[in-house]
């Protein structure tokens, strides 16, 4: 339908260039998971330039370990400060609904430099692209949703509820700081997370777990290696075996969401460490990785598959009969999450991007664990995944994110939360 006049005037306040100039200081401030502290208190600055009321604080890390839903992390925290922050506009004509906008500053490390066409924390602009990491996931959709909510400040429109930006840490490694920001009372009636989603409507994510496993060996002269059992022999035959799991874990994909995805429920392994010495064979091996937890599956479901697969080959092999492997689940454990497709929510953000467009959005099922399953299941928070930014481009060398997307993003976020709010 075609935009209201108040809608072009909200619209029209929109500062696209302080945006974009406010998302490139925030990428060159190193946010790590763990390390998010000066980036934090940085964007509470920015929030109160803009007008908002801000809730700074200190997050009590080790009391939320204690709490019997805590999500998990995998970052040492003990000897860093964790910041948790909460900005909120409050429309003039008094009380009315709550809509949230939630997004991480925290980012995965750069890895290697010289794999890196440009400095990853130098918000390098080459063609309508912008460079660092965090461009894509996710500092351009947290900047794109302050600006919106700024917009609706600065045009004066007269509004009856509030607009909320939560800036959260710790969202890479399980959550920690969305569930810390829940705990401490700021809630609302309906959330926008501003992941990439190639402004893609997601209303549902896949869970995941994290899991590292110790393979034993015995240790031996590489000269009379047959004197030895090689710790790295033994997890190719697991790694064969995993690969099989996540096969038949994606053999039967009923749910409408993931169904059309090449593999809506990966089984990844991102590390492995063996051997302490060339002409050794390797006594131990270490692994990690992460296995998708599919649509309303549980947790426990998932981890009992995953080390029943692992005993079924260990009664297999002799050597790994009489000496098992260690299993332990580390870090955030994701939970599946959805809200209906057609919630309100979902339809009203749908209409937004059309009527801003032309064209009728996408929808997916995001096949990643996020902050969308604490806001839905603990929070009991309707939730919806909806940014700018392509994930392929996530987690990489060389990560990006495309400007006209990002401003795309921010219109579509001020006309939500104006017509959510009216």
């Amino acid at each position: 339908m075609a935009l209201l006049d108040i809608e072009k005037r909200v619209l029209a306040s929109l500062d696209e260039e302080g945006l974009l100039h406010t998302l490139r200081e925030l990428l060159r401030i190193p946010s790590v998971t763990g390390d998010e502290a000066v980036a934090q208190r940085w964007l509470a600055g920015q929030l109160q330039e803009a007008g908002l009321a801000v809730d700074l604080w200190t997050i009590d890390v080790a009391g939320l370990q204690q709490h019997v839903a805590f999500p998990g992390m995998e970052v040492e925290r003990s000897q860093r400060e964790a910041v948790g922050l909460v900005g909120t506009w409050q429309g003039s004509g008094g009380p009315g609904k709550r809509l949230i906008f939630n997004g991480h500053c925290d980012v995965v490390p750069p890895g290697e430099r010289a794999y890196w066409s440009y400095d990853p924390w130098g918000a390098v602009q080459d063609g309508d692209f912008l460079y660092g990491r965090g461009a894509c996931d996710m500092k351009g959709g947290l900047v794109a949703a302050l600006y919106a909510i700024k917009a609706l400040k600065d045009s004066g429109v007269a509004l009856s509820g509030s607009l909320q930006l939560q800036s959260v840490i710790g969202e890479e490694d399980g959550g920690l700081g969305t569930f810390a920001t829940l705990l401490r009372g700021h809630t609302g009636d309906a959330a926008v997370i501003c992941e990439p989603t190639n402004l893609m409507l997601m209303p549902a994510q896949a869970g995941a777990l994290t899991f590292m496993v110790r393979v034993p060996g015995k240790s031996a002269h590489a000269c009379v290696r047959l004197e030895g059992v090689s710790a790295i022999e033994k997890y190719v035959k697991i790694h064969h075996a995993l690969m099989q799991l996540e096969t038949q874990r994606n053999s039967n994909i009923t749910h409408p969401l993931f169904g059309r995805l090449a593999l809506p429920y990966p089984l990844s392994i991102g590390r492995v460490q063996a051997g302490n010495w060339s002409s050794s064979v390797p006594e131990e091996l270490i692994f990690e990785g992460c296995i998708g937890v599919a649509m309303g599956e549980s947790c426990q479901a998932v981890r009992d598959q995953f080390v029943q697969a692992l005993d079924r080959l260990a009664m297999d092999d002799p050597w790994l009969k009489e000496h098992p492997l260690e299993i332990v689940w580390t870090g955030g454990q994701f939970e599946s999450g959805e809200i209906a497709i057609d919630h309100p929510l979902v339809q009203c953000c749908e209409q937004c991007v059309q009527d801003l467009t032309g064209q009728a959005p996408e929808f997916a099922g995001l096949p990643a664990g996020s902050d969308l399953r604490l806001l839905v299941n603990v929070g009991k928070i309707p939730t919806l995944l909806f940014g700018p930014g392509d994930l392929n481009r996530a987690h990489m060398p060389d990560e990006r994110i495309a400007i006209p997307d990002v401003l795309q993003a921010a219109r579509t976020y001020t006309l939500l939360a104006l017509r959510y709010l009216q």
